[in-house]
């Protein structure tokens, strides 16, 4: 055995509550370890110094005071509680109906406002002048105003030809 399991076991080995291979490990080890014979001594020393005290025994009916006091305390643990909860309700209400005016809002002011399209941008026939010169489609200038804006992202600003 090593000294963590003797030290580990050494209280139930002095109460005699293990069994018998353990019992003969400990004996063992004990024989080659001094560390764990002056634990042993110290432990056997302090059982001694215990056995001399006299504990008193509790009353019959100490369980029955004890459950009673438990009792007189809780509730105001219960109602700090139950305060705590009805602040965090509120809080969540209020976050939910200030989500719901926004939501309500915005699908109103979405509905007031109306639809952009693409042929309204009166610059993107300033930026594909030379384009329209040849008459390209109007897909095809979204895919180049698109490409343009997007390397633009990238670059800074996007050029204006006017």
């Amino acid at each position: 055995m090593t000294c963590n399991e003797v030290r580990e076991n050494l209280v139930a080995y002095l109460h005699g509550e293990l069994d018998k291979e353990t019992v003969m490990g400990i004996h063992h080890h004990l024989s080659a370890c001094e560390v764990c014979v002056q634990e042993e001594i110290a432990l056997r020393r302090t059982n001694r110094l215990l056995d001399q005290f006299q504990f008193e025994a509790l009353p019959d009916n100490f369980d029955a005071k004890l459950h009673r006091k438990i009792q007189q305390t809780q509730p105001a643990s219960r109602k700090i509680k139950s305060d705590f909860r009805q602040i965090i309700y509120a809080i969540a209400a209020t976050i939910l109906i200030m989500l719901g005016i926004q939501f309500i809002g915005s699908r109103i002011f979405q509905s007031t406002q109306q639809s952009i399209h693409f042929k309204d941008f009166p610059t993107t026939q300033a930026i594909f002048k030379s384009e329209t010169s040849r008459s390209l489609s109007e897909s095809t200038l979204k895919k180049q105003f698109m490409q343009r804006y997007l390397q633009s992202g990238k670059n800074g600003k996007m050029k204006i030809e006017r």
